[in-house]
């Protein structure tokens, strides 16, 4: 964040000093009255900039909020997951991701769903959340820039996040499915679980990446 800081600082200096300079010293005197005059344009456009570059950080939601990719720092952990509503496999996985929601959020651990193509129609989402029963906010990444930052490639495929933001583990959420349209009656192996009970232990992650079953993103 510093280093961006300090080259929008750096590009705005450019933009004023260049501007100043094609511009000769009679003209200047018609535009600027006084050097307090260049300092308020000189700030102005490194505010502009820098609040700009601050908002095109920030997520639109289903909601009325923004996700912002700072906040995950103040977690203890993240759980980002990429998902489609119209994606069969995410559709069975409603259930786990508001349960597992439940059961880490009130620990500091939060959970994400990340909807990484163009926003959906409302009534369809509304259709979606009426018949899943699933209330957790959808965070919109029309732009897919959450997705190439994680470098994700399918839905549903989650990260497990350190309050650092750096991947502990990706991949598949359990074992349950083991291909397309093909599934186990149950999971029998917890993979995002087992990374999760390993963190909180402050131990080493032993599995860091299992592979995803799901739409290809």
């Amino acid at each position: 964040m510093k280093k961006n800081v300090l080259l929008l600082f750096n590009f705005s200096t450019i933009i004023v000093s260049s501007f100043a300079q094609t511009v000769s010293k009679r003209k200047r005197n018609l535009f600027f009255k006084s050097r307090a005059e260049v300092g308020i344009l000189y700030f102005t456009i490194l505010f502009s900039v820098l609040f700009l570059s601050s908002a095109a950080q920030k997520l639109p939601t289903d909601g009325e909020q923004f996700f912002d990719y700072k906040i995950l720092k103040q977690n203890k952990a993240s759980i980002v997951v990429f998902f489609d509503p119209e994606c069969p496999i995410c559709q069975k996985y409603t259930k786990n991701l508001t349960e597992l929601d439940k059961k880490y959020g009130i620990e500091g651990i939060k959970t994400y769903i990340v909807y990484p193509f163009k926003v959906l129609e409302k009534s369809s989402l509304a259709e979606f959340r009426e018949e899943y029963k699933f209330d957790l906010p959808i965070i919109f990444d029309a732009k897919r820039k959450l997705l190439k930052k994680l470098k994700g490639n399918y839905s549903p495929e989650v990260f497990l996040l350190d309050n650092k933001r750096k991947t502990l583990y990706h991949g598949a959420i359990d074992n349950w499915f083991y291909g397309l349209g093909r599934n186990r009656a149950t999971p029998t192996e917890f993979y995002l679980l087992d990374a999760i009970a390993n963190y909180k232990k402050g131990e080493a992650i032993k599995v860091k990446f299992v592979e995803p079953v799901g739409c290809l993103l």
